[in-house]
């Protein structure tokens, strides 16, 4: 009885904060949510103002987040996905093959740079494997 009551229960997403949240509750929300046209059109006038090269992109404009840190299993299955071995992808990186053996052995972690091109070579290995 208990599998009838989930199955007709309405699907729920995670918010980024981990709460469950309906369907229907993320709707809800959206058709309450205020609509602020000048807002928009100053955002629009930004971007536009951006890729024309009037204005510079800064800090006050745009957030980026810190590239999260690799665990060992990753960057090992990483090295695997490229076939390369610790030296090609210690050669690749710039950095030492003893910072990629620590970096899989979970003995340390990488760097800022280092996370940031772990970051990129897992989702465009091409490009690693392009520019070295």
């Amino acid at each position: 009885m208990e599998k009838a009551a989930k199955a007709t229960s309405p699907k729920a997403s995670k918010t980024p904060s981990g709460k469950l949240r309906t369907k229907s509750e993320i709707l809800d929300a959206l058709e309450t949510m205020p609509f602020d046209p000048a807002s928009l059109l100053r955002s629009a006038t930004q971007l536009t103002e951006i890729l024309e090269g009037r204005s510079k992109v800064t800090l006050r404009k745009v957030s980026v987040s810190a590239p999260r840190v690799p665990g060992p299993e990753q960057i090992a299955s990483l090295r695997k996905r490229l076939n390369v071995s610790q030296a090609v992808l210690a050669a690749y990186l710039g950095v030492r093959p003893t910072s990629v053996m620590s970096w899989e052995y979970g003995r340390r972690q990488p760097s800022g740079a280092a996370r940031r091109l772990l970051q990129i070579a897992s989702l465009h290995p091409e490009i690693l494997l392009e520019v070295a």
